[in-house]
């Protein structure tokens, strides 16, 4: 089985009890991880490929971790400037990327957006093991949330979303109540060492963004 090029992103927030990440929950339909509460992530396509093109670089996989975010949570992450539009635009435009009317270029130049994709910072590398359904070598990276905006599962891919404390997600995980794959339990692990998103930030840098570990799932 092919394995396919992914992204997820971890989106972190600042909050009174500590550090907060967003997880949504994939339907119960969805192919690969029904059910489980994720980051904002998917798969690079072809349109991601043609926007950033750099050879020997991860530029298509953090087009796609931006995408992704935009569709999956409705959220506009490493934004260096914009978007010049209202909030009911702006959720009309999702609409049309999710619904696959609008690509991605397009999109962009509605919101009236630029990116700073170099603000998604590297920290992970997964890979799905053979025997899986669908198999994907998946890129993890960690942002800031984006200020002023709110997140909102898109109804269909996802079905809820929510700011969790990563120690909180862990214990009810380890409880039943809230299913992680390994991936993204590993991860919050990582995280919950962290109080706030500028140490999160800093400590998943480490002394090298582009060295980090591959694993697999």
């Amino acid at each position: 089985m092919a394995v396919r090029r992914a992204a997820t992103v971890a989106v972190l927030a600042d909050a009174a009890d500590g550090l907060r990440v967003l997880l949504l929950r994939r339907a119960a339909s969805h192919v690969f991880g029904a059910g489980a509460d994720v980051y904002p992530g998917g798969a690079v396509d072809a349109a991601d490929d043609e926007m950033d093109a750099t050879p020997g670089t991860d530029a298509a996989f953090r087009q796609a971790a931006i995408r992704e975010c935009f569709e999956e949570a409705g959220l506009l992450v490493a934004l260096a400037d914009g978007p010049r539009v209202n909030t009911a635009e702006q959720a009309r435009l999702r609409r049309a990327l999710c619904a696959n009317s609008m690509d991605w270029s397009h999109c962009i130049e509605a919101l009236g957006v630029r990116f700073a994709p170099a603000r998604l910072l590297a920290f992970a590398n997964w890979t799905t093991p053979v025997g899986a359904p669908k198999r994907y070598a998946t890129q993890f990276y960690a942002v800031a949330a984006p200020a002023g905006q709110i997140a909102r599962a898109d109804g269909d891919e996802t079905v809820a979303a929510a700011w969790v404390t990563p120690t909180a997600a862990l214990a009810e995980a380890r409880a039943g109540t809230r299913y992680l794959m390994t991936p993204t339990q590993a991860t919050l692990q990582q995280l919950a060492g962290f109080a706030t998103v500028a140490d999160a930030l800093a400590g998943l840098a480490g002394p090298d963004e582009n060295d980090k570990a591959d694993h697999a799932d």
